[in-house]
């Protein structure tokens, strides 16, 4: 079981789907005419999709995520594609437990849910009282996005790059609603985006996010995307004694260049996450944008047999 691996020994989460997806210089033919929605591909290119989790499976990944960041009604109406979410995300499960029953390893898929581009807390414009969507409509959203990941197969839910804690709760309670619709109890996990203050882009802070999330389900907090590994590895250490939850990092190969590269290598990566890995601060341990393969591999190498962040996690339920 999930909870009990983490106990025991840190675990790798898988590396950055888009950055890599860009390498295969896929055809317009392979978008059906919603060029940039990786989404879609769980369809047309469900053999390049799986290829990718076979290969982070292969490179050392405990724990693979699906192609499903946004796949939700909200931002797959961009692209015509609002029809598709309950479809597209049970596909995402699907191709990430074929990739794990194929690789013959043990392997835990979580499904992906990304923040979508709008928000709760900021105003419609310059009216104050107004939103672009009410939390009942982002709830259902992630409901349908939620539900299609259950179906497909994943052994718990990601919720990751939070930028207003808002949407998170929307999404957590959504994700609970699944479980007791399908009678499933899976994981939630939490990681948020953040600046080196460690605050949401709303001006939350991470401690307000953890009081305001927990609950029975989730399973632990963290941090991905921002910047580069070096300055979260102090906001992993902050937030240490605010949850008896485990802690998770994955941040981005740095910060891109104006070309839009992350030039942070696997080496300076490793260097920079030294200090968690050595004073047992965390659990899961992964790569967000610009990380790839090699970056897993790196990681798989670095904390094999290295203890974990020691958790007074109580099993609040029956997993």
């Amino acid at each position: 079981m999930l909870h009990e691996e983490l106990s025991k020994r840190i675990l790798i989460l898988d590396g950055a789907m888009g950055t890599v997806l860009e390498k295969y210089f896929l055809k317009s033919e392979d978008f059906c005419g919603a060029a940039g929605c990786y989404e879609i591909l769980n369809e047309t290119r469900a053999d390049i999709i799986l290829e990718v989790h076979k290969k982070y499976i292969e490179a050392g990944a405990d724990i693979i995520e699906t192609n499903s960041f946004n796949c939700n009604a909200i931002s797959l109406k961009e692209y015509q594609l609002k029809n598709k979410v309950y479809s597209l995300a049970k596909k995402s499960g699907e191709i990430a437990r074929q990739a794990v029953k194929e690789s013959g390893k043990k392997v835990y898929v979580l499904g992906s849910v990304g923040p979508t581009n709008r928000s709760l807390s900021f105003p419609l414009r310059d009216i104050l009282y107004q939103r672009g969507l009410s939390f009942q409509e982002l709830k259902e959203a992630y409901y349908e996005q939620i539900l299609g990941l259950v179906d497909g197969g994943v052994d718990g839910v990601l919720i990751e790059t939070i930028f207003d804690g808002l949407n998170a709760k929307a999404a957590v309670i959504a994700a609970e609603e699944v479980f007791e619709f399908r009678k499933k109890s899976l994981w939630i996990c939490i990681s948020a985006t953040v600046d080196k203050q460690g605050k949401l882009l709303t001006g939350q802070s991470m401690e307000s996010l953890i009081l305001s999330l927990d609950t029975p389900s989730v399973l632990s907090f963290g941090f991905n995307c921002s910047f580069g590994s070096k300055d979260l590895v102090p906001l992993v250490q902050k937030i240490q004694f605010c949850t008896t939850k485990y802690i998770s990092l994955y941040p981005n190969a740095g910060l891109p260049n104006q070309n839009g590269d992350y030039t942070e290598t696997a080496e300076q990566m490793i260097q920079d996450l030294l200090p968690v890995i050595q004073n047992q601060e965390v659990n899961i341990l992964g790569g967000c944008c610009g990380t790839s393969y090699e970056y897993i591999r790196a990681l798989a190498k670095l904390v094999s047999g290295k203890l974990p962040r020691e958790s007074s996690f109580i099993k609040e339920k029956d997993f």
